[in-house]
């Protein structure tokens, strides 16, 4: 019998895939292995997270905490000149007496004289808030944990106005308990400021720019856009007007006069600038004026001049209107450059008010009463008239004028200078004066 046998190919082997976890299947001791190191892994990276996370707790984490804010004037009732915004709540509360503020608290203090405030940090560093500005009390907070190596953190946007700050230097006591130094951070709409501890620091906020002072200490100054960062030390200032770059160092003294190298004109008929002209005839029913107006010697300098008096007195000058608080500086200065060539009213007058030269302030002290400093010169005394508060000058030459720090010498301490005045009176005079400035520091 003949089999026939058909020749036939061979099925192609075909790859199936086999799921990965068929691959641990009937062998348990890989699995072990796997789920022991992995286990291992993770506890060594535990072992190694859970410290160093908790040191991060502990370095970092910080306890809010409060000040004190006090107004400046507590003796007037109904005064409402201080007052404080505080969060989700939509009226503001006045302060008198010491109360406690706390973080994202607004302080805003009015235009009045009497407006003003105090606050005390809780490292015991202090602000002096003038009139009329405007704060935000950021950040202010201490560690948790004495094992922290971290400062004392206080934060405060100015957002207008002036403030002096007082930064403590570190020390042990109830609101500091580990005697940390404090980052003392104030923010500005022009640039953030870094104040050493143990240093006094002016800010000043305005609508044209922002300006640091440094009493004592330093101070790092950076733009608020981090493009620029300086160190301003002690005795020096910057500032950053509003829309240009951080501006170069510059003595922390300022001239609080316009103009008073008289570079630019005084014009007496429009009566337009920094420097006004007026005269006063008294009431003894003279009409011979004054004349008052820039001329070019070897200097820059204002000349008073008035001829043609038959003896009749009249006041001839030029006024500034300064309106500026100076509470929150240490030093306070007149200084000119003086020059009398002609005067035929002896000394000063009949009652020392007359003199052919007069520097005049009108100021306000710390109750809003209005005082005066006044300062006269002359270059003969022929009559032995009463010449106080007046100095004898040689003439026809310049004399540098100091006024001394007015602040400790005035009987009356200034709170708010209002005007700067350069004038003459008396009969015929003829008085120059060069290079006038109201320093402060």
């Amino acid at each position: 019998m003949k089999l026939d046998i058909e020749s036939r190919a061979l099925p192609t082997t075909t790859r199936v895939a086999v799921p990965q976890t068929q691959l641990w299947q009937g062998k348990p001791d890989r699995m072990a292995w796997l789920v022991l190191f992995g286990a291992f892994f993770v506890c060594i990276a535990l072992s190694a997270l859970v410290p160093f996370l908790g040191y991060q707790f502990i370095r970092f984490s910080t306890d809010p905490q409060t000040a004190s804010l006090q107004a400046a004037n507590r003796t007037k009732e109904g005064d409402n000149s201080v007052r404080v915004n505080i969060p989700n709540v939509s009226l503001p509360i006045a302060i008198k007496d010491p109360a406690p503020v706390s973080e994202n608290y607004s302080i805003t203090t009015d235009k009045t004289q009497s407006s003003g405030a105090f606050i005390t940090f809780f490292d015991s560093s202090t602000a002096t808030i003038s009139p009329n500005t405007q704060l935000i009390l950021h950040d202010m907070r201490r560690p948790s944990f004495g094992w922290s190596d971290q400062p004392n953190i206080i934060t405060v946007e100015q957002i207008s106005g002036t403030v002096l700050y007082g930064v403590v230097q570190p020390w042990k006591h109830t609101g500091n308990p580990d005697g940390r130094p404090p980052q003392f951070l104030v923010r500005t709409p022009n640039f953030d400021a870094w104040l050493n501890p143990g240093g006094t620091y002016s800010l000043d906020v305005t609508k044209n720019g922002s300006e640091i002072a440094v009493r004592f200490g330093a101070a790092t100054v950076q733009t608020r856009d981090g493009s620029r960062q300086i160190l301003v030390g002690l005795g020096q200032r910057v500032i950053a007007e509003t829309g240009k770059p951080l501006g170069d160092l510059l003595p922390a003294a300022k001239d609080l006069l316009t103009n008073g190298n008289f570079t630019e004109k005084i014009d007496c008929q429009t009566n337009t600038g920094s420097w006004k002209c007026y005269s006063d005839q008294g009431g003894d029913g003279g009409n011979v004026n004054g004349s008052a107006g820039v001329v070019t010697l070897d200097r820059n300098a204002v000349q008073i001049k008035r001829t043609g008096s038959n003896q009749n007195s009249a006041i001839t000058g030029i006024r500034q209107i300064i309106d500026r608080d100076v509470s929150d500086f240490r030093t306070l200065k007149l200084l000119a450059d003086v020059r009398v060539d002609a005067q035929n009213l002896s000394g000063g007058g009949y009652q020392s008010t007359e003199y052919p030269l007069i520097l005049h302030i009108t100021y306000k002290d710390v109750d809003g009463d209005r005082h005066e400093y006044f300062q006269g010169f002359y270059i003969q005394n022929d009559a032995n008239n009463p010449t106080q508060n007046g100095g004898l000058i040689p003439a026809g030459a310049f004399i540098p004028f100091d006024s001394s720090n007015l602040l400790a010498s005035l009987p009356f301490k200034p709170f708010r200078i209002e005007s700067v005045e350069i004038y003459a009176s008396g009969w015929d005079y003829e008085s120059y004066v060069s290079n006038v400035r109201l320093t402060a520091e």
